[in-house]
């Protein structure tokens, strides 16, 4: 079941923050599970898998500007978000808050002051989306796709590559599956019938914590053909990528994503 956590929390004192903060909300989810269940956060942690989790970078009012980033303000609140498509996940993170309600960022304590929780089932993603012919998503943090057999990324968001690659984490987490012809099926229809009919982008390059990576923020809209079924699951993967982040680096608050309603003349 998708599930999201907004934490809310205080830190102890002024820190050093660099630009980009997402590989540091990681590390709080890491930290957090290994308390409980050190095997999940191994599994959490290994590379070059698919996860159940992702993450999106703190949010916090800053005090000033360094040439690295910013100086958290302590007297204001420091949001992290964390997200899950499995809820067994989830349930760990809830255990660690029965037995300590703070993260070490750094050398500092932050404690927190509340926790928000949304959730919705595979079924209902599925049953609340509707057959659009066009919606929006809103990438709010920098995304790309790997391109097999090419040396660099994808960056622009064409159809296939998002909606095929949130199908394979939906057919890897939900009961519902697509699989087999279906999928070829589905994905043979993205490529023919689904595309760009605007958008407004950027690139940015931003540090993974190992390095630096480059991807694309802002808004594009897609245009659905006439399938009422292959609408319906598009517009629901769309859902779910709130809850999953989108492409590459998901995990480290890369790809985070907004479905919007359709705006008119798009």
């Amino acid at each position: 079941m998708p599930v999201e956590f907004e934490f809310e929390m205080y830190g102890e004192k002024e820190v050093r923050m660099p630009h980009f903060t997402g590989y540091l909300a990681r590390g709080i989810l890491l930290q957090a599970i290994r308390r409980v269940d050190p095997a999940a956060s191994q599994v959490l942690h290994e590379p070059n898998i698919r996860k159940a989790y992702a993450v999106t970078p703190l949010r916090f009012r800053s005090k000033a500007r360094t040439a690295g980033g910013y100086v958290l303000n302590p007297e204001h609140p420091c949001w992290v978000g964390v997200r899950f498509l499995a809820d067994d996940y989830a349930t760990l993170l809830l255990r660690c808050f029965e037995s300590k309600q703070s993260f070490l960022i750094y050398d500092t304590v932050f404690r927190i002051a509340s926790v928000n929780m949304k959730t919705k089932s595979y079924r209902e993603l599925w049953d609340e989306a509707k057959p659009v012919e066009a919606f929006r998503l809103y990438f709010h943090t920098p995304t790309c796709f790997a391109a097999l057999g090419q040396r660099y990324y994808c960056l622009f968001p064409e159809p296939k590559r998002v909606f095929g690659g949130l199908l394979s984490l939906w057919n890897m987490y939900s009961d519902r599956k697509f699989e087999g012809q279906e999928k070829e099926t589905y994905l043979k229809w993205l490529g023919r019938e689904a595309g760009v009919s605007g958008y407004s982008l950027e690139t940015r390059q931003e540090s993974t914590g190992k390095g630096k990576a480059i991807g694309f923020t802002g808004w594009v809209a897609y245009r659905l053909g006439d399938n009422g079924r292959w609408q319906r699951l598009t517009n629901c993967l769309g859902s779910l990528a709130e809850y999953s982040n989108v492409g590459k680096n998901r995990t480290a608050g890369f790809g985070v994503a907004q479905r919007l309603e359709r705006r008119a003349g798009k």
